[in-house]
């Protein structure tokens, strides 16, 4: 019998990068390796394991509404996972966060060192956790937390530097500036919630907009400022960003599903509207096109519905355009700002939504966005699709605060804080009595 690999419990050293992404209607987990050569240049991402699921209707919207069916989801990925690697568990695992409440917004921080000393990593966390606190503290209609503060812009003494400085900069004042992301503080809690029922720690939280940046943009899309459409099943986001600085972060509560639904409304089951709408659907009308579909009815004797293209292009682009009509008043808003958009998202792959999207942002160059050259040669081509762009950002992001923050001790679970709160109060229970 092969015996299971035991993994390391006390720190993050050593352990596969661990991804979760909480999509708008269901969980995705990757595994996967980076290595990284004697000078630190990091090869490109080596899947280990790939899982999903969405076997309980616990997640809506990018929300997780029962923390109790979703942390069944959770142990259930991670435990296939382990199992395909014969580990005997994966502890942790970094999460991305999204949901229709996420905002973002600039937080500053700033230091005086006296005189010129080198910046370090410990200056920069400080920094970040300010920010991230500032915003959780803000005053608000609801509680709000802050998820993830991505360095922006900081200012060195007289010296502009876009995104975090390399620690050892020499700098009198540090002024940073802190893209902030923001939700409400119910949805995040039953985030966590989850992961403690699950009995696993979140190694860290990122802001799914963050992650889809860090697979998607070039150093050149970064100078001229781009866009991306991140269609989900049940949201579809909006996200500009420009040399370090997040734009603008909005999302519309409605996404591939809906069209989905729209679809089925003329009697055929939800499954065969998916499926009509990936192989006929067009996000562009088309209603001199005179031929039919066949398709299983649903209910009534009819054991077939005929399905004219040019109706069902009707309904598509009827449904899409409710959908995408606030997000091109967002671009409109920006057209100085940004040059490039990217589409993503599982609902980004139905035909005509380039030139669909074209159509509506004009001179601005609109495509597919594209993760494929951050996964190693020979990665199943299932893993290319643009679903999986966001796990990819969040794993590349988990390797660099890895990184960053070498051999750090894993985040305790709510059981092991049980357990060890209630080790510490017997002990000194006992000390007491002696």
């Amino acid at each position: 019998m092969q015996m299971m690999k035991k993994m390391p419990n006390s720190t993050t050293d050593g352990l596969p990068l661990v991804a979760i992404d909480m999509g708008s209607c269901g969980f995705r987990l990757m595994v996967a390796k980076q290595d990284a050569d004697s000078k630190g240049e990091c090869s490109p991402l080596r899947l280990l394991a790939v899982e999903q699921s969405n076997r309980y209707d616990c997640v809506s919207k990018g929300s997780i509404e029962n923390s109790s069916n979703a942390s069944y989801m959770l142990r259930e990925m991670l435990l296939l996972a382990s199992n395909s690697l014969k580990m005997d568990e994966l502890p942790t695992a970094v999460t991305l966060y999204g949901g229709r409440s996420m905002r973002c917004q600039d937080v500053h921080a700033m230091r005086y060192q006296g005189v010129k000393n080198p910046i370090s990593r410990a200056l920069l966390d400080n920094m970040q956790n300010e920010c991230l606190s500032k915003m959780s503290q803000a005053k608000a209609s609801q509680p709000i937390v802050a998820v993830d503060a991505v360095p922006a812009v900081f200012q060195l003494d007289d010296e502009l530097v876009t995104g975090e400085p390399e620690e050892g900069s020499l700098a009198t004042k540090v002024h940073g500036t802190y893209s902030t992301f923001w939700c409400l503080k119910e949805a995040y809690d039953k985030m966590v919630g989850t992961f403690d029922r699950a009995g696993k720690s979140i190694e860290h939280a990122f802001a799914r907009p963050h992650a889809l940046v860090e697979a998607l943009a070039t150093e050149e899309d970064e100078f001229r400022g781009l866009g991306i459409i991140d269609m989900g099943a049940d949201t579809t986001t909006f996200t500009a960003y420009k040399q370090g600085r997040y734009l603008m972060n909005r999302t519309v509560p409605l996404g591939g599903n809906n069209i989905t639904r729209d679809i089925a409304m003329l009697g055929i089951s939800k499954e065969n509207a998916e499926k009509l709408k990936l192989r006929f659907g067009n996000a562009q009308e088309r209603p001199n096109d005179k031929s039919q579909v066949r398709v299983p009815a649903e209910n009534g004797d009819e054991k077939f519905t005929l399905i004219p293209i040019s109706f069902l292009s009707h309904v598509i682009s009827s449904r899409l355009d409710e959908i995408m009509f606030p997000i091109f008043e967002l671009i409109h808003n920006l057209e100085d700002e940004i040059s490039v958009i990217y589409l993503t998202g599982g609902a980004s792959k139905m035909a005509g939504m380039v030139p669909y999207v074209e159509q509506h942002t004009h001179d601005m160059h609109v495509s597919h966005g594209s993760h494929a050259d951050w996964l190693a040669d020979g990665t199943d081509p299932l893993y290319y699709q643009p679903e999986y762009s966001a796990l990819v950002g969040a794993l590349l992001l988990n390797a660099k605060y890895r990184r960053q923050h070498p051999n750090k001790k894993l985040p305790e679970t709510l059981i092991k804080r049980f357990f060890r709160k209630g080790i510490e109060k017997g002990i000194g229970l006992f000390d007491m009595e002696n």
